[in-house]
């Protein structure tokens, strides 16, 4: 009678918890985890289910990976020296080399140690280049899909005022094709590029200003035309306003977070190119880094509706969450109104496994 009462317990353990368990069981016991009971027989581990994107973060004197969900480090990974992130997407970093005399731009994937050369970053001088400091500092990057792929295109944007500085390339390119825009007669506003890296969206190139205006480029565009939409998040400039944008089921969304940590996430009007404020998420998670923001979907009840920083109170990494308009972190009862105390590594970025 026991037994049978012990069984029907484990068999009402929730599938999210069961999901949770298997993933720190080692893999050969696996099928005997499953044989348990019925309702566990098709459990897969969490980590499957929900393959979430890992934080690269230099700690102490290491590169680490930190998986947000399980809020455990992964792993010590091996950076090539004297180099830093331009930009993550597709599980590849996009480096260069910090050393002046080596303009170096390369893919590196921090999971098979697998490099791609791009050409170095000279641009040729043009007719706008006393404007422009050519160098890596000032430009911000993106790719198109994984460097491995037959499309892959990179792109880097300069930014000063009402003058722009569009670099592209692909793998196995032996040069950076230039174009150079001037709208200083335009009535537009100036443009002040934001720390958002750009991002690709229905083959044109997306740059996210300090304030939300958005600026679109045609990477098929011959004559480089540069078109700056959208009205401000708000009527006025907020010190200390951080901003992002991301791609997500074929809509841009954007995140403003201002200096004490209130967040107003935003849609994309398709024809009008202007912000649509939203509430929530309902099940989507945001992770969101100036080096490459993810968003993904996720099944489990309670899961979604949340927003991961590479901010830590204490050794446990803080969310916010929309159900709540808090910070929490899991497994104590942390729980606050803004970020003021919390700790925030210098060097990060957000990484999605790709296998």
């Amino acid at each position: 009678m026991e037994e049978e009462r012990m069984s029907s317990s484990w068999s009402k353990l929730p599938l999210e918890l069961a999901s949770r368990i298997l993933s720190y069981i080692p893999h050969k016991n696996h099928a005997t985890f499953r044989a348990v009971c019925k309702s566990w027989s098709c459990v897969l581990p969490f980590h499957e289910q929900h393959r979430s994107p890992l934080l690269f973060l230099f700690q102490g004197d290491q590169y680490r990976l930190f998986n947000p969900i399980h809020n455990t480090y992964q792993m010590s990974i091996q950076q090539p020296p004297n180099t830093e992130i331009l930009y993550s997407n597709f599980g590849w970093l996009l480096m260069r080399a910090l050393l002046h005399f080596d303009p170096s731009i390369f893919f590196f994937n921090i999971f098979t140690k697998e490099r791609i050369d791009l050409p170095c970053f000279c641009p040729p001088l043009t007719r706008f280049s006393s404007n422009f400091p050519v160098n890596l500092q000032n430009a911000k990057f993106s790719f198109s899909s994984s460097p491995t792929s037959s499309d892959c295109s990179v792109v880097g944007v300069i930014v000063v005022s009402r003058l722009a500085r569009i670099c592209l390339t692909k793998p196995g390119e032996k040069n950076w094709i230039v174009k150079d825009i001037d709208f200083t007669t335009s009535n537009k506003p100036c443009f002040f590029m934001s720390e958002c890296n750009p991002i690709f969206h229905n083959g044109q190139c997306f740059c996210l200003d300090i304030d939300g205006r958005v600026a679109i480029f045609d990477l098929k565009d011959p004559e480089g035309t540069w078109r700056i939409c959208g009205k401000p998040f708000s009527c006025r400039s907020e010190y200390g306003r951080q901003v992002f944008m991301v791609e997500s089921d074929g809509e841009l969304l954007s995140a403003a977070v201002s200096e004490e940590g209130q967040i107003q996430i935003y849609k994309l009007h398709s024809s009008r190119v202007d912000w649509i404020n939203m509430t929530n998420l309902d099940n989507k998670i945001l992770y969101l880094s100036y080096y490459g923001s993810h968003i993904e979907t996720t099944n489990f009840k309670g899961m979604g509706n949340k927003i991961y920083f590479p901010k830590f109170e204490g050794d446990r990494m803080v969310f916010y969450s929309f159900d709540t308009k808090k910070y929490h972190s899991y497994g104590d009862k942390f729980r606050s109104e803004n970020v003021y105390n919390l700790s925030q590594p210098m060097y990060f970025t957000w990484i999605k496994p790709m296998f």
